[in-house]
């Protein structure tokens, strides 16, 4: 691969939220941009980075095959393994000597058995799991939290700058993911938190206004508290723009984590329940303010408490 401050061709398979922020960032640095298509709705979601240069592929091999850097930002563990390990996946396209970055939230064991897969290719492997908002993608301004080897990373350095504002080595293969793993554990455990507290001041009559602005000013403060008081206040759920079920899913790899660890885990526990018990009402696509709605609708029995 020649040098990454040269143009180059960047792969992208996973354009939601994040994905499609980073591959425009991407383009407009003067790279060609591969782009994994697989039906006409992806097509109009895309349309801009098209209509800039982008091209259309319709198979993870495809991509593969066309990718200096191929990156891959899709929901957790089992859609990655799909896009690596499937039928027309990574592993039937790719080149030796091409850098496969995972910007998923993944589950650490499953990405060190993929980057072995994908060395047995000749490739290299990098996880840079991300940390920021959809607002934060848009404006290029996201957090990468990387393993793998440094020397590759800085090999591909120029593009990870080219959307992030922050690039932390985390050490080795497995180690971006550990750490985003701990992120989300602090996050959505200060969001459960909040939600449990704005919960029960409804429940006992306090002014939600007054709460917050005591919140606001002292030790209580926080960037989940910040996200979630405009629904508090306003019903405005878009500060805080991750999913439910998505939290669910982070939650349920961190406690996957610790107990292979064996590392204590209470209060990961109970945020691991709070967020199974939102699911299992069926707030998965809500974003994570109306984790506020799935509290306010149980009584505090231990049976409605109880993990599922």
């Amino acid at each position: 691969m020649q040098d990454a401050s040269s143009p180059l061709n960047i792969g992208f398979i996973g354009l939601g939220m994040m994905g499609r922020g980073m591959a425009r960032h991407v383009l407009a640095k003067g790279h060609s941009v591969g782009l994994l298509v697989r039906s006409e709705e992806g097509a109009t979601r895309c349309a801009d980075l098209l209509a800039a240069g982008a091209r259309s592929l319709t198979t993870s091999a495809d991509v593969a095959a066309m990718a200096d850097v191929l990156i891959i930002c899709v929901t957790g563990s089992p859609e990655v393994e799909e896009v690596v390990l499937g039928r027309h996946g990574v592993l039937e396209g790719i080149r030796p000597g091409s850098v496969v970055v995972d910007c998923s939230t993944s589950q650490p064991d499953s990405t060190r058995h993929l980057a072995a897969a994908i060395a047995a290719k000749g490739a290299l492997f990098l996880d840079a799991a991300l940390t920021g908002t959809p607002k934060h993608a848009e404006e290029g301004q996201l957090n990468l939290l990387v393993g793998g080897d440094p020397a590759v990373l800085e090999r591909v350095r120029p593009i990870f700058e080219a959307f992030a504002k922050n690039i932390f080595y985390c050490g080795a293969v497995g180690a971006g993911h550990t750490t985003k793993l701990l992120h989300q554990f602090v996050v959505l455990g200060n969001a459960a938190i909040l939600a449990e507290a704005f919960s029960c001041a409804s429940k006992t009559g306090v002014n939600l206004e007054v709460l917050c602005d005591v919140i606001d000013s002292g030790g209580a403060n926080s960037t989940a508290f910040q996200r979630l008081r405009p629904y508090v206040l306003e019903g405005n759920d878009q500060m805080f723009r991750f999913s439910i079920g998505n939290a669910h899913k982070d939650m349920r790899y961190y406690a996957r984590m610790t107990g292979e660890a064996r590392a204590v885990s209470y209060l990961g526990d109970a945020v691991h329940n709070t967020y199974t018990v939102a699911t299992n009402q069926g707030y998965t696509p809500q974003f994570i303010p109306h984790l506020i709605n799935s509290l306010n609708t149980l009584n505090g029995t231990a049976d409605e408490q109880k993990k599922v």
